[in-house]
């Protein structure tokens, strides 16, 4: 009895080894296979599949192993920012950085009720997401401030993918009167524990209409309201989205009038 139970052990034993150095042997080939797929080659994005690519599951994007390049002197956008393009010659008509960014915050700049609302851009996991929310903009910090409620999926998206995406857009009717601002960026979430969320909302997000101050309150009563209702805000649901704008795309036809590009770009 004695040597069938410690043969039962050596018979156990030996499966556990078998199956912690199958599982070994399982991983690496696993993290082979990862490293495979990191170290695919950065393409055009005109690049097309040829003999000798790998095997590959079906639903796979070239997206989704390779870093694709744009090359900034054949796109067509960089023939309209800068390149030789009708009427105009290569580097003919660009504004100076200085002058395209007073554009910008012309157009899009205000405060408080003149926010502007925008439709975001967000991505997670290869599925983008787009959502329409109201930004403010700061000029000094070239930074663009949004209110939102917590739990949303594009706060989800942000907080793993922080590279967003906005476009703002006046109302226009057709080709000959269009203005819009496009704009790539990085976003923080701030919320009411970080000391800057309170500072945001006082000098630049509308927050005042939310409190309900009565009308004949006097200026004593209608700070005491606000003040509650920022600490409301503080220990409540809410974050602000600090968007770093690194590069902002403007596109306005009335710039030709002055002899300009109808296409100008401002880079960080």
């Amino acid at each position: 009895m004695k040597k069938l139970i410690m043969g039962c052990i050596g018979v156990l034993t030996i499966m556990c080894f078998i199956g912690y150095y199958g599982a070994i042997a399982a991983e690496k080939k696993e993290q082979k296979k990862q490293e495979k797929v990191t170290k695919a080659k950065s393409i055009d994005p005109k690049a097309t599949i040829d003999n000798n690519h790998p095997e590959f599951e079906p639903g796979y994007s070239c997206n989704d192993c390779h870093e694709i390049k744009l090359d900034a002197k054949t796109t067509a956008t960089q023939v309209w920012l800068s390149g030789e393009s009708p009427g105009k010659k290569a580097g003919e008509g660009v504004m100076p950085k200085e002058q395209v960014w007073n554009a910008i915050e012309k157009t899009i700049g205000g405060k408080k009720l003149d926010t502007k609302t925008f439709v975001l851009g967000t991505c997670m996991n290869n599925v983008p997401l787009t959502t329409t929310a109201e930004f403010t903009l700061d000029p000094k910090k070239k930074v663009l401030y949004g209110f939102h409620e917590q739990g949303t999926e594009k706060l989800i998206q942000i907080r793993n993918n922080p590279k967003v995406s906005l476009n703002w857009h006046k109302e226009f009717e057709s080709f000959t009167d269009f203005c819009c601002v496009q704009v790539r960026g990085r976003a923080e979430l701030i919320d009411g524990k970080n000391p800057e969320f309170e500072k945001i909302l006082i000098e630049f997000l509308p927050y005042e209409s939310g409190a309900r101050v009565p009308k004949d309150a006097t200026p004593e009563q209608r700070e005491l309201r606000l003040k509650q209702f920022r600490e409301s805000l503080k220990k409540g649901s809410f974050v602000i989205s600090k968007i770093y704008i690194d590069q902002a795309t403007m596109a306005n036809y009335d710039f030709t009038n002055q002899g300009l590009r109808r296409y100008q770009r401002w880079t960080r």
